[in-house]
């Protein structure tokens, strides 16, 4: 046995001579990866017609979705994986020496646990409360003597059921200056996603959400005849709103939408809210607003349109939207038959068809105690090697797109040299952060936070009341870039690239089969977790990435000649995945709103390849294919563990959804549009020219062809 695990074969004798064999791994690992990628293939399809269906076809055939799932796929299976892990810790009893942030989070579980005891408590919390706010008027507890929004606003935020249903207030980092925390104000938050709304009550998932609307309104206590005409208001109102919002197309430029205010100023150009007294109604008693506070305002006409827009409604209508938002945000935290409710929604708008077991939506409720759950997770699961092993992964991929970048043809030497700087400064979070295994600076973090109250309705108003106070504690924070806390919370199948920050985060949760296994050939793991990592370093120069330095500042770097060559191979990314069309649902992708992501897997894997092939050459011999699947070179097999990782199986209403609002193209164009970009692609598989997966014409943004 080889020292990393692998059982060579490499020399064959035959009839007195001698034939060089392929080696196979026969690792544990290299099995179980080589039968999910026989298990999911479809060997019938010509990699050269449709590369996504031979690495995936008998999966999309028969892979089994589950009554409370959208979708199968790798990241859905890790995550039931991830969800088992966090079961075995919530479920152990506390010890009584336990710390108080872990004996916190277990106690919120339990609680949430006992259905029994929040049925028997039924709406009567949430109603109290929404009545202390003002009411709501389809339950018949409003008075339009002396009602504001204004007023309703304060009350929602303050007793933490609601706000930011007609515009939102939220502490973020300064973009033009990420070593400060500011104040931002952006449009509403709708109950809809806007691109559904726009489409009036004729549209099939409006009508469920109105439906959803009454239904839900009427186990709070409303008169449902009442009910179904008020909330039709309501609804009318809100598709009206959603017109002026501005849409996602619009929302990639950061320039655009970064319009700093002093709070005088904002008083006098917006003075139809009073934003003092919103604003420091909002701040917790050891955060004082200033004078002249920085705000920046994310979108200008739509505040200015909004003014206009609430004029034209009664006070009646305008509460009943602002209540129902608020109700609708409790409905969690109610009964069974609420919960029930929603779930019929979500069968609607994304064909799930049963709710998941209580025991997974109360890991979802614990996880909000994230860096808590985060510590005991790494101290029990997490493979150290894994660390390791991805960081020097990462430098690799780093050093490759470092190369690229110096080799491009369309960029003038200047941007050049502060693009290689910008991707030399990416500063990485592999894993976890150390301070998780730092009892003292966790309880140091959830000082402040006591949810011991034995009602879980209370407890959850508890925990957002202590969240938001620790937002606005930030709001006078000098900003820390490697802050552990921002980066603490790896009980999660993904991975993130912070624009701000020029930094980028693999979490624990991530870093485990069928993404990453030290027991593989480097091929299968430079195709699955480093493909993900030359991913999250290219969004660093997507269209949204771009707009930001080496520092994380909102800053013209670039040369505009430069700037110009790179919005024409931008666009080509945009009109080529724009003119996809999903066989299932029969919508074409929108261009636009996936042009980082698909910016983003088109560097990614090709780093991936490179970085890889440059690793390999320094090896002192071939690496070993995977058994029963000899017939593939390594080449192919990088190909296809890349395809095996994205094959995902969709709910047909979770897709349309996925293709109308997600900034994430579907798995099937993830796969082959980035495969038809990479010439190497064809020489591996010998497509011909005319071949489906060899289009003539392909794009390429941050590689030269």
């Amino acid at each position: 046995m080889s020292p990393n695990g692998w059982t060579f074969l490499a020399i064959l004798f035959t009839f007195g001579s001698c034939k060089t064999i392929r080696p196979v791994c026969k690792t544990d690992d290299c099995k179980k990866t080589a039968d999910r990628i026989l298990n999911y293939m479809d060997p019938s399809v010509r990699p050269c017609d449709d590369f996504y269906k031979f690495a995936c076809g008998k999966f999309l055939e028969s892979a089994e979705l589950r009554d409370d799932k959208t979708e199968n796929s790798s990241f859905s299976q890790v995550n039931d994986i991830l969800e088992d892990q966090l079961k075995a810790i919530v479920f152990e009893e506390s010890r009584p020496n336990e710390p108080h942030p872990y004996q916190t989070m277990k106690h919120l579980f339990y609680l949430c646990l006992d259905e029994d005891k929040i049925d028997a408590r039924g709406v009567s919390p949430a109603v109290s409360r929404l009545s202390t706010a003002g009411g709501w008027p389809v339950l018949g507890n409003w008075s339009e003597f002396g009602w504001s929004f204004l007023d309703t606003e304060i009350r929602l935020r303050n007793l933490s059921i609601g706000g930011g249903s007609l515009f939102q207030i939220f502490v973020s980092i300064d973009d033009k200056n990420t070593s400060k925390r500011v104040i931002k104000i952006d449009q509403a938050g709708l109950g809809l996603s806007r691109e559904f709304l726009v489409k009036g009550l004729s549209d099939p998932i409006v009508q469920a959400y109105y439906s959803y609307m009454v239904d839900i309104a009427e186990m709070y206590g409303a008169d449902r005849r009442l009910a179904q005409v008020k909330l039709n208001e309501s609804l009318m109102f809100e598709i009206e709103l959603a017109k002026i919002t501005v849409p996602q197309e619009q929302r990639r430029d950061f320039e655009r939408m970064y319009n700093p205010y002093g709070l005088e100023d904002l008083m006098t150009e917006f003075g139809w809210v009073n934003w003092t007294a919103l604003l420091e109604s909002m701040m917790p008693a050891s955060v004082q607003l200033r004078k002249n506070e920085l705000i920046i305002v994310n979108e200008v006409e739509f505040l200015k349109n909004l003014e206009v827009f609430l004029q034209k409604y009664s006070d009646e209508v305008i509460a009943n939207y602002m209540m129902w938002q608020a109700a609708s945000s409790m409905t969690d935290n109610l009964t069974t038959k609420m919960r029930n409710r929603n779930m019929e929604y979500s069968r609607a708008t994304e064909g799930i068809a049963a709710r998941k077991p209580r025991w997974k939506e109360c890991i979802g409720v614990a996880s909000r105690l994230s860096l808590a759950l985060s510590s005991l997770y790494v101290e029990r699961y997490f493979d150290e090697s894994s660390k390791k092993a991805a960081l020097n992964m990462t430098n690799m991929i780093r050093k490759e797109i470092i190369r690229n970048i110096q080799e491009l043809d369309w960029m003038d030497e200047e941007t050049k040299k502060r693009a290689v700087y910008k991707a030399s400064q990416v500063v990485q979070h592999i894993g976890y952060p150390d301070e998780l295994n730092d009892m003292n600076k966790i309880e140091e973090y959830y000082k402040g936070l006591d949810i011991d109250n034995d009602q879980y309705f209370e407890a959850l108003i508890e925990l957002s009341r202590w969240a938001n106070d620790y937002k606005f504690r930030q709001l006078r924070e000098e900003v820390n870039r490697t802050d552990w806390r921002s980066h603490g919370t790896v009980t999660t199948v993904d991975a993130f690239y912070s624009p701000t920050e020029n930094s980028m985060q693999f979490p624990a949760g991530i870093l485990q089969q069928p993404f990453f296994s030290a027991r593989v050939p480097q091929y299968v793991n430079y195709a699955t977790i480093g493909f993900a990592i030359g991913h999250e370093f290219t969004h660093g120069f997507d269209d949204q990435g771009s707009q930001f330095d080496y520092k994380g500042d909102l800053n013209e770097w670039w040369g505009k000649e430069s700037k110009d060559n790179f919005n024409k191979k931008k666009m080509c990314i945009i009109d080529q995945y724009a003119s996809y069309k999903d066989s299932q649902t029969q919508l074409n992708l929108n261009g636009i709103n996936t042009q980082g992501e698909n910016v983003a897997d088109n560097g990614g894997f090709k780093l991936a390849y490179l970085a890889y092939h440059r690793m390999a050459d320094q090896l002192m011999e071939p690496e070993p294919g995977l058994p029963n699947l000899e017939q593939y070179s390594n080449d192919q097999l990088f190909m296809i563990s890349t395809a095996y990782l994205w094959c995902k199986r969709y709910r047909p209403e979770a897709l349309r959804m996925l293709i109308t609002t997600d900034p994430h193209s579907p798995a099937e164009f993830r796969v082959n549009g980035v495969m038809k970009n990479f010439p190497e692609f064809n020489k591996v598989f010998q497509c011909g020219s005319g071949d489906a997966m060899n289009p003539e014409n392909k794009c390429a943004v941050w590689q030269s062809q």
